[in-house]
């Protein structure tokens, strides 16, 4: 007797792999978690430019609020000058009075004096105008009698 059947191919279940549109899919889905991903490295690279271009101006604001008191008088009044990289300074030194402030006031002898300090500073970035402003209080020695 012989047989007709014929041997049995397996079926495409028992294949291994992947098709066509599971690589597709897969592909489409490492596209989009990339552009994410090239999306939050530019924002980041911006804002470390824009902090990079901020520590010049920053510097010299803080070391004219530094030098207020220690090389330079701290007396009611205002100075500005300039930096030989373009930026502009200011200092206004002003007395400041607290009025909710019940005790002595700094104009009696022996009792220190509040001055309030501040520092602008302003540049072209990009050719766009910036400031920046530093806002500090000072107290100056007491008078002596």
């Amino acid at each position: 007797m012989s047989s007709s059947a014929r041997p049995r191919r397996p079926g495409r279940r028992d294949e291994a792999g992947f098709s066509l549109i599971e690589v597709v899919v897969a592909l489409a889905l490492l596209g989009m978690a990339l552009a994410v991903l090239t999306d939050s490295v530019r924002t980041g690279l911006a804002s470390a430019s824009r902090s990079a271009a901020l520590e010049p101006p920053l510097a010299v604001a803080e070391a004219r609020l530094a030098a207020v008191g220690i090389t330079e008088p701290l007396v009611a009044g205002s100075t500005a000058g300039a930096e030989k990289s373009g930026i502009r300074w200011r200092v206004a030194v002003d007395d400041y009075n607290d009025d909710g402030f019940d005790g002595p006031s700094g104009d009696t002898s022996g009792v220190p004096k509040l001055y309030r300090v501040r520092v602008t500073v302003t540049w072209l970035q990009g050719g766009t105008p910036r400031s920046l402003d530093l806002d500090s209080l000072r107290l100056a020695m007491p008078r002596q009698p």
